[in-house]
């Protein structure tokens, strides 16, 4: 992965993490292993280090085994998983999985539109 590459990346989780209600924006790998992206500025992590690390290998681990299904149910569009605190979206792409954090009364669908015209550099988003 080139420098640019990751500089679109980090470019468009900016755009994200500055959006009303949104924690967190990232780019995970298919290890699972954030690549680009950050919290809000004055926006701290429920979660230590090691454990946010050990929840995007979680997360992207979870996605892998639902695609299991993509061909009889289709494919993923999104997964949303709305806690107590937060609400957790995953957008899949062919390479990477786009990772959400949002306030837990946050729009889920507006929050994918936006990712979805800000990853443009991505080639499977559809803007």
């Amino acid at each position: 992965m080139s420098s640019q590459e990751i500089e679109n990346f980090e470019q468009a989780c900016r755009k994200i993490v500055n959006l009303p209600k949104i924690r967190f924006a990232g780019v995970l790998n298919k290890m699972g292993k954030k690549i680009a992206g950050d919290f809000k500025e004055g926006i701290t992590s429920y979660l230590p280090d090691k454990e946010n690390q050990r929840m995007y290998v979680q997360l992207m681990l979870e996605y892998m085994m639902r695609k299991d299904f993509d061909e009889k149910l289709g494919s993923i569009d999104y997964i949303v998983s709305r806690r107590t605190n937060v609400t957790m979206i995953s957008i899949p792409t062919k390479e990477y999985l786009v990772l959400i954090s949002a306030e837990r009364d946050a729009n889920a669908q507006d929050i994918v539109r936006e990712v979805n015209s800000a990853f443009t550099t991505l080639p499977d988003i559809i803007p």
